[in-house]
């Protein structure tokens, strides 16, 4: 099945290309492609962000994986995220004792019906070959349990209103050791002002977490 969609997916992205800039990309090794986008100049302790959203490449290359699901895109970008995941992960197991536990931000179950699928799931799916099972993942620990508007439709205050109490653990994982005193990264591509992260945060530590991290694309 996953040799299928593997298939599947190349050639969506060879019969519907992104602009041909962005595709341009994937001429380039994976080390050269990530040299030549611009890296985030975001330093928040938690927080790992890989580029800047602000250059135009980016914007596109986020946009291709996030709406559209480009497979080539994604795989390579899974790669990047994976390498500064392994980065953190071998830290937090020598100092807390234990390796992370890596969860995708969740959408609301309207929203991934509309588009089909959750980009940030599919993100990790693909980190998760790359460690060869490797990682503990949790794809239905964190629920998104409401519907929520558009971030980029609303103001720094509104967008904190809007994600609050949004999200909750599944029934199934509340005091579980699976999340009690764990270290957890949560997945997504972009954010702006943090609310959705923090939201993610709360519901987390809230369930006995010890740490959340997060890791992005861009900002």
């Amino acid at each position: 099945m996953n040799v299928i969609k593997t298939i599947w997916g190349t050639l969506l992205d060879f019969i519907l290309p992104e602009s041909g800039k962005v595709q341009n990309l994937l001429r380039f090794e994976p080390g050269e492609m990530r040299l030549l986008l611009p890296q985030s100049p975001a330093r928040i302790p938690n927080l790992n962000v890989l580029f800047d959203y602000q250059n135009r490449q980016v914007k596109n290359l986020v946009k291709a994986i996030k709406y559209k699901n480009n497979y080539s895109l994604r795989k390579r970008v899974a790669g990047y995220l994976y390498e500064e995941m392994m980065s953190l992960a071998e830290d937090i197991t020598l100092f807390d004792g234990a390796p992370p536990i890596i969860v995708p931000m969740p959408m609301s179950k309207l929203e991934k019906r509309k588009r089909s699928f959750n980009q940030c799931e599919e993100l990790v799916r693909e980190i998760e070959k790359l460690s060869n099972n490797g990682l503990e993942v949790g794809y239905d620990i964190l629920q998104k349990i409401r519907e929520t508007k558009r971030q980029t439709e609303l103001n720094k205050e509104e967008r904190l209103e809007n994600v609050k109490n949004s999200m909750r653990i599944s029934p199934e994982f509340e005091n579980s050791s699976k999340i009690q005193n764990r270290v957890v990264i949560v997945i997504d591509d972009v954010y702006t002002t943090l609310a959705s992260f923090r939201e993610a945060e709360r519901a987390l530590l809230a369930a006995g977490a010890k740490r959340v991290l997060g890791i992005f694309i861009a900002h």
